[in-house]
């Protein structure tokens, strides 16, 4: 077994703008926040912001990722301690941050602001000491990026793969610059590693590379941002654990890296190291990779009419649609395909989602997705073990639930 298998890894997070109309040849600058940050799914618990900027979050707690200053689960939706206002959240393994109307991020659960601490769990949000304020936040496992108004990107927290970008692998409890001087409008973070965007579209990567996922052509890792190759511009990015998807300026989507589950969505179970086209010809507007175990990963994206679509592992239906008829395997060999037990159920292209429509954003956590639609309902559906979904049952649902407690989102 790999080093990768034995554990459930989610990296993650929201980027700032989902981009623009079709026709837009580079993403702007990010000058303000976007509501589709204002959703986030981490392993087995979902963060939410409301149309006032209040912050819920409900599901697992052991590590205080919902912030409540409990370590209890929730069914349903929990208000976060501290009283604060937020602009747009991220979330990621077990660790969640939120930028406040200053640019100021605070952050909870296993707090990258305590790098190299061998227990840093935080139950309550505390803000982290920077420089400049953000206007943008991406989470990894234990640690965080944001941007600043120019697109200058800081990173802080555990840094063992080169996560931050900063030339060495030593941890910081406190921003520091990204190296390269890149000007960067959207920016996402997998388990370990991160991509973003420049201000021409071009796609940087990051940080560990085992599977490909810096998209680099190749398997070695980098300790500062590395150009994706290829001249494609791209207005989205999602970063995965080890897989990477992102919507050209046209609207296709691009996907790189592991490809176990069919995370890519290229038809195939073979790993991509360079962007490979997503299969179905379809034009989306923003994309979203599940940061869950480094092989049973998925992928969703929301195409200009406000339908959603998602590929790759279909654990409790969080694909949204029981059309998902591949067998994959978590043990398999890198670039095959087989049905060596114990397999899986996935989806190795495009499926539609069911009961969902005029989707705004969304996410995908380990096993469960969320959507916003525009008549700001939040939908979940999945696994629900520790009450990811909100509402309040605890037992996994295959279509999409209301999340409980008559709250309204963005």
């Amino acid at each position: 077994m790999t080093r990768r298998s034995v554990f459930q890894i989610v990296g993650a997070a929201l980027v700032v703008a989902c981009g623009g109309s079709d026709g837009v040849t580079a993403p702007p600058l990010p000058t303000k926040p976007s509501p589709v940050t204002s959703l986030a799914l981490g392993t087995q618990f979902t963060c939410a912001l409301t149309d006032e900027a209040k912050p819920y979050c409900w599901g697992n707690d052991l590590s205080g990722q919902l912030g409540d200053s409990s370590f209890a689960q929730k069914l349903t939706p929990s208000p976060m301690a501290g009283g604060h206002t937020y602009v747009l959240i991220a979330a990621s393994t077990a660790t969640a941050c939120a930028l406040d109307h200053s640019g100021v991020a605070w952050c909870w659960g296993d707090d990258p602001a305590q790098a190299g601490v061998r227990v840093s769990l935080r139950n309550t949000p505390a803000a982290i000491p920077a420089t400049r304020a953000f206007v943008s936040l991406a989470v990894g496992r234990k640690f965080a990026c944001g941007l600043d108004g120019d697109g200058n990107a800081f990173c802080w927290g555990e840094n063992g793969k080169g996560q931050l970008g900063v030339g060495d692998t030593l941890p910081r409890s406190t921003p520091v610059p990204v190296a390269g001087g890149q000007h960067f409008s959207q920016i996402s973070s997998g388990y370990w590693h991160v991509c973003a965007l420049n201000t021409s579209g071009l796609a940087y990567c990051w940080g560990d590379n085992l599977f490909g996922e810096l998209g680099t052509g190749d398997t070695l890792s980098t300790l500062k941002p590395q150009q994706v190759s290829g001249t494609t511009t791209f207005r989205s990015i999602g970063t995965g654990s080890v897989h990477v998807c992102a919507i050209a300026t046209a609207g296709a989507a691009f996907c790189w890296g592991n490809n176990f589950s069919g995370q890519l969505g290229d038809g195939t179970g073979e790993r991509r190291f360079v962007p490979t086209a997503v299969t179905g010809g379809l034009t989306f507007t923003n994309v979203r990779s599940s940061r869950a175990n480094n092989i049973w990963g998925s992928s969703c994206a929301t195409t200009t009419g406000g339908d959603m679509y998602c590929w790759g592992w279909n654990s409790n239906n969080k694909l949204g649609n029981s059309g998902a008829t591949e067998k994959c395997s978590p043990f398999q060999a890198p670039g095959t395909i087989n049905n060596t037990p114990p397999s899986f159920v996935c989806s190795y292209r495009p499926l539609k989602v069911n009961g969902v429509a005029n989707v705004t954003t969304m996410d995908v956590g380990l096993e469960h997705t969320c959507a916003l639609t525009v008549a700001k309902d939040l939908l979940c559906w999945g696994d629900n073990l520790h009450g990811e979904l909100g509402d309040a049952t605890g037992i996994p649902q295959t279509a999409p639930v209301l999340v409980k407690g008559g709250l309204r989102f963005p």
